[in-house]
Order: C-alpha cells, then sequence, then structure tokens
C-alpha cells in the first residue's frame, strides 16, 4: 500500500522519503515525478516523454537534491516522510 502511495504523491508534488540502498545504506530522498513542477519551479526543460516509466518492481523519480533520474526497489522502501 505505501508503494502506491509514494507513487501516487511522486505525481503529484514533492516528496520526501527513505528508501534502503542496494548496499544496504539507509538513503533519504527529495523527488517527484511531475514533469509541470519540475519544468516551473526547478527551471528544468524536461518534456513529457522524457519521464522514466514504472514498473511493478521499480519506483523511478526525479531527486530534486541530486538533480537526476533515480529509482528505488518498492520492497526497500522504509516509510514516507511528512513535514
Amino acid at each position: 500500500m505505501e508503494k502506491k502511495t509514494l507513487r501516487q504523491r511522486l505525481k503529484l508534488s514533492v516528496v520526501k522519503f527513505s528508501y534502503l540502498k542496494k548496499n544496504g545504506e539507509k538513503r533519504y530522498a527529495t523527488g517527484t515525478n511531475n514533469i509541470d513542477l519540475l519544468n516551473i519551479v526547478f527551471g528544468l526543460n524536461i518534456k513529457s516523454n522524457d519521464s522514466k516509466s514504472i514498473t511493478d518492481d521499480l519506483t523511478i523519480y526525479y531527486d530534486v537534491e541530486k538533480m537526476g533520474w533515480r529509482c528505488l526497489r518498492n520492497e526497500n522502501l522504509l516509510e514516507i516522510i511528512n513535514d
């Protein structure tokens, strides 16, 4: 259920969350999949067909701190952080 919630929230806004990386390290991330938000707020020029698809096993997001596309294995999601 949390995976679905993360995906829904990434489509709408910038979301803070944490997950386990491959090496077991806990990673905090801030990201979104909202192309309009990326272009307007962050001044990027991403076209809608440039966005990455989401598979059953992975959630792909644009990391607004690292300024690049990243992904996480859904089973490694630890929490969605509500500010």
